[in-house]
């Protein structure tokens, strides 16, 4: 999927946007009430502080234009977006029951074609990968799940169920060699509970900076924000 990272990004982070935009903005302003007590010159504290109330604005923006892309997608495609991103307790046992049936290899295709269909949508918008990177390019955030995509490590993004949540079969008109997943279950919906765990990338974000320590330079992050990857 190269090319989508930026993409997929948006979609780990998207259930907790909203937090972070305003963990963010908090950090931002504690910085500013303590700016006094920091040893830097004030132009490079209030730029960096500065830089942080507008990554904040910036996600919320994507998140919205996300959202309306996301507005346009069916009842399989809103499961196939919690299931393997969102994984919100409420969402999966609501739009998952009965829904997804298909082998294993249709529904990597599945999550592959949305993908590009979102991808296609968000840049239709102006929110294309240079747009994505321009915005925030110095925000650790989104920048450590984008490295974790890029080397490979997205399992690393979210916990590890306890149960695989769905299974596969084949398609009734498909051949054998399509599929070779268990069995769906037939109450999809008792499956579905399984699946229930929220993701991890999140953490430790917007962390108070101590008065001595250093503001981050012109054009980064400065509210201190990390996003596990455990």
């Amino acid at each position: 999927m190269n090319g989508y990272d930026h993409v997929r990004a948006l979609l780990y982070a998207y259930p907790m946007a909203e937090m972070l935009a305003r963990a963010v903005r908090d950090g931002a302003k504690v910085r500013a009430a303590l700016s006094f007590r920091n040893q830097r010159d004030t132009l490079s504290v209030m730029e960096s502080i500065a830089a942080d109330m507008e990554y904040a604005d910036r996600l919320l923006h994507w998140k919205e234009q996300l959202e309306r892309a996301i507005s346009y997608c069916g009842e399989e495609e809103r499961f196939l977006l919690e299931y393997k991103y969102f994984r919100r307790r409420k969402h999966l046992s609501a739009e998952g029951a009965g829904v997804l049936a298909c082998s294993e290899r249709s529904y990597f295709r599945k999550q592959r074609e949305l993908l590009e269909k979102l991808a296609r949508r968000l840049a239709r918008r102006g929110c294309t990968r240079e747009a994505f990177y321009a915005d925030f390019e110095g925000f650790s955030p989104l920048m450590r799940i984008v490295s974790a995509l890029e080397n490979g490590w997205e399992r690393r993004l979210v916990q590890r169920r306890k149960g695989r949540g769905v299974s596969f079969r084949d398609g009734q008109n498909s051949s054998p060699s399509e599929g070779t997943g268990d069995l769906l279950p037939r109450r999809t919906k008792k499956a579905i509970a399984a699946t229930a765990k929220m993701p991890s990338v999140s953490a430790a974000i917007c962390q108070p900076v101590s008065p001595e320590g250093s503001a981050s330079g012109e054009g980064s992050s400065g509210a201190g924000a990390t996003v596990s990857s455990k």
